[in-house]
C-alpha cells in the first residue's frame, strides 16, 4: 500500500507534457531583438538630445541592424507571425512597426 503513493507519482511526471518547442516566429522575434538593442537604445536618447553625432550614430546602428536581420532570412510570409511574437518577445521593437518595415525592407 505504500507504493501506491509513489506510483501516483511517478506516473503524474511521467505524463506531463513537454514544453511545445519555440515557433520559427519566436525564433526569429528574439534574433531581431537582439539586432536592434542598440539601435533602439541609441533612438531613444537621441529623442531627447538633437546633436549630429547621434543621428550618424543612429545611422551606422541600423545599417548593423538590417545586415543582421537580413542574416537571419526573414521572408515576407514571416511577417505576420514575427509580428506577434515580437509583442511577446520584444515589445520594444514592437512598438515601432514602422521601423520594422524599413528594417526588413518591406
Amino acid at each position: 500500500m505504500r507504493l501506491f503513493p509513489i506510483f501516483l507519482l511517478i506516473t503524474f511526471f511521467a505524463c506531463e507534457s513537454p514544453a511545445s518547442p519555440e515557433t520559427r516566429g519566436d525564433k526569429l522575434a528574439k534574433s531581431l531583438c537582439g539586432c536592434t538593442t542598440q539601435l533602439l537604445a541609441l533612438n531613444q536618447r537621441a529623442e531627447s538630445a538633437s546633436d549630429s553625432l547621434a543621428f550618424r550614430n543612429i545611422a551606422t546602428e541600423f545599417e548593423k541592424a538590417r545586415a543582421c536581420a537580413t542574416k537571419l532570412g526573414i521572408k515576407p510570409a514571416d511577417k505576420i507571425s514575427l509580428e506577434l511574437a515580437l509583442k511577446a518577445n520584444c515589445p520594444a521593437l514592437a512598438e515601432h512597426s514602422d521601423f520594422l518595415s524599413e528594417l526588413l525592407g518591406q
